[in-house]
């Protein structure tokens, strides 16, 4: 288990102090990171990014902080970076955005196409860069629900209700649903079932 950084845990004793200045130090440092989880989680799922939504999706995530007297901050746990945690709950307010504005009806799934423009992920020392590539290849090969349930479930860390929610799918129908998409990457790669 990883330990905040003593700056995290310096700013982070500041915001709970309600220090002056402690507010805008933690904005300065973290704002970024929520606007770039914001717009990876949006890229993601439906392939493009709105100013609109990537705002509303800040500013949720910094009120969700802020909320009850700073209980996001104060449930910390240290079992990651400060930024990885705030990154966490960017993309679960992302998630929860999305499906309001599914159940609008203002939000219509599109294929995923520029979500190829995104960055690619860094390979670890563990990943050969092969494997990234063919498995990159094989999800551009995948139908777009496949690619979104994988992506949802696999990149955004959502859960089976979040996923239904999202896919307009049962609840029972997400596990079969991602079987079948992991089975299919699974071929396209050449991997045995």
């Amino acid at each position: 288990m990883s330990s905040p950084s003593p700056d995290d845990s310096d700013l982070l004793g500041r915001c709970l102090r309600r220090d002056p200045g402690a507010w805008e130090d933690f904005l300065a440092r973290y704002r970024d990171a929520l606007q770039r989880a914001a717009k990876a989680t949006l890229l993601r799922v439906v392939g493009a990014v709105r100013e609109d939504d990537l705002d509303a999706i800040v500013e949720a995530t910094l009120l969700a902080v802020v909320k009850d007297e700073f209980a996001a901050l104060r449930s910390f746990a240290g079992r990651s970076s400060l930024a990885g945690y705030l990154q966490a709950i960017t993309t679960k307010i992302a998630l929860n955005h999305l499906r309001s504005e599914r159940r609008k009806g203002w939000l219509r799934f599109r294929p995923l196409d520029s979500a190829a423009d995104a960055p690619a992920p860094v390979p670890t020392e563990t990943e050969d860069p092969q494997d990234l590539t063919a498995l990159r290849r094989a999800m551009e090969q995948l139908p777009p629900r496949d690619r979104l349930i994988l992506k949802l479930f696999h990149l955004d860390g959502a859960g089976y209700r979040e996923i239904a929610s999202l896919m307009g799918l049962s609840l029972n129908a997400v596990s079969p649903a991602l079987i079948r998409a992991r089975q299919k990457i699974r071929a396209l790669m050449g991997e045995p079932r």
